[in-house]
């Protein structure tokens, strides 16, 4: 340090001869502290060396009385850790250049450590987030459920991304959330297991994948258009023959009456005619109706539960493009319903694509839809679609059900038509109100299969 090896130097005297000039306030303060309360002290300082080098001590001890009483003598033990600085500050480095958000969390979930743009996803400044509980990064319908998780990876750390096979959201300071992915490391410390998360913000490419499947959905919308286009022209022309027939003998039989020389045979000849022609139609629109449908319906065991994870998993995308929260809530004892599954997911398709539309004007933090499942007293089981949206018109409420109306500028009328007679031709019953906090409710009621166990 350059100081003398004999001879009595003050506490002042040797902080100002070795002691960085930044660091002797924070020392001389601590000390004093330590001076006064009697108990033990730490600090980090850097002091410089006399060929001007400049190292980190760390130091720790106590202040005690002398054997006069009057004075206060220190002991305690300097350990130079200049190495673990430089260390930390190359990892503070590596941390800042990171391009994902980086969280430094301890093994009691608490914050010690975040880059510039975990501040940036997020919304909060540094100083807001150390020292605070992981779960404030959380959205509030995971907060509860994530010291469970969080216990389990300490249990068992290894490095491997967080919630592989589900998504992951988070949340930021104004509540809003958005969908990340997190790789997590775990880093064992003299103090205890530390993790490293790093956080990546996908919303760009959650967003460019609903895009791509809404391009997709329109450019099969137009495909299906052109081919009914080509089948419409197509039935035209092969109609037009029998019809054309169907009138020529049918103009003619009126003729013949006309005149009061009506042959009998000859009029036989002409109904003959006509019938045959008449089945001809008849064989070119079965001919359309094969062309079009998918097959005869599939009647099976059908659990309802499982058709609502499945639809969920299929409209999760569509959810996201609208900035919608897709919530369900399954009677976990639901006994099984017999009928088409694939007829019964188009219902639900329906109903909850429906709900998405009708809350366009709903602010993005109240967009909600609930998919329900319960049974009723008198053997069926009610499955509801909720939504958050302006309700239904009263103007609308008794056509609601029928073919050809609608309330949407750009709708054929055709989706809750067939919702209906898709339940109906089920033995159930469909129903629509308005919900008190906002919002209208889609319910369908289907009997529960004969014997069916829950």
């Amino acid at each position: 340090m350059g100081l003398p090896a004999s001879g009595k130097l003050t506490l002042q005297d040797t902080i100002s001869r070795v002691v960085h000039v930044d660091d002797r306030d924070r020392l001389l303060q601590t000390l004093k502290d330590a001076a006064a309360t009697g108990k033990d002290y730490e600090c980090e300082y850097r002091v410089i060396l006399p060929d001007g080098r400049v190292r980190w001590m760390e130091q720790r001890g106590r202040c005690m009385p002398g054997a006069d009483g009057q004075t206060v003598v220190t002991r305690g033990v300097s350990m130079d850790v200049t190495q673990r600085k430089q260390a930390e500050d190359l990892f503070r480095l590596a941390t800042e250049a990171s391009p994902s958000g980086i969280v430094l969390v301890n093994d009691r979930g608490r914050i010690v450590l975040v880059n510039t743009h975990a501040e940036e996803l997020f919304g909060y400044r540094r100083e807001e987030l150390l020292g605070k509980l992981v779960e404030i990064l959380v959205p509030e319908r995971f907060a509860s459920q994530h010291p469970v998780h969080r216990a389990q990876f300490l249990a068992a750390p290894t490095a491997r991304p967080m919630g592989a096979g589900r998504e992951l959201f988070g949340r930021r300071k104004d509540g809003s959330q958005f969908p990340i992915e997190i790789g997590l490391n775990p880093i064992q410390t003299p103090d205890g297991m530390l993790v490293l998360a790093a956080v990546v913000d996908i919303s760009a490419r959650k967003f460019a994948e609903a895009e791509a499947l809404q391009h997709q959905a329109q450019l099969g919308h137009l495909s299906r258009v052109a081919v009914l286009g080509e089948l419409a022209a197509s039935i035209a022309h092969e109609l037009n023959q029998p019809l054309s027939g169907i009138v020529t003998n049918a103009s003619a039989g009126q003729r013949f009456i006309d005149r009061g020389d009506c042959n009998i045979s000859e009029l036989r000849d002409l109904l003959t005619d006509i019938v045959a022609d008449g089945r001809r139609a008849g064989d070119v629109i079965r001919t359309f109706r094969g062309m079009i449908k998918k097959g005869d319906p599939t009647w099976q065991r059908v659990n309802l539960n499982d058709l609502v994870t499945n639809v969920v998993r299929m409209l999760n995308s569509d959810a996201m493009l609208h900035s919608c929260e897709l919530k369900t809530l399954l009677d976990p004892n639901l006994p099984a319903i017999g009928g088409d599954p694939t007829q019964m997911q188009q219902v639900l398709l329906n109903l909850v694509v429906n709900a998405f539309d009708a809350m366009r004007d709903t602010p993005l933090s109240h967009r909600k839809v609930v998919i329900a499942t319960e049974r009723n007293g008198d053997g069926a089981i009610c499955t509801s679609v909720r939504d958050y949206g302006c309700g239904i018109p009263e103007e609308a409420r008794k056509r609601l059900f029928d073919h050809f109306f609608t309330t949407k500028a750009e709708g054929l009328g055709m989706g809750l038509g067939i919702v209906r007679s898709i339940v109906e031709s089920h033995g159930g019953t469909i129903a629509a109100e308005n919900v008190e906090g906002g919002g209208a409710r889609f319910s369908f009621s289907i009997p529960a299969e004969k014997g069916a166990s829950t």
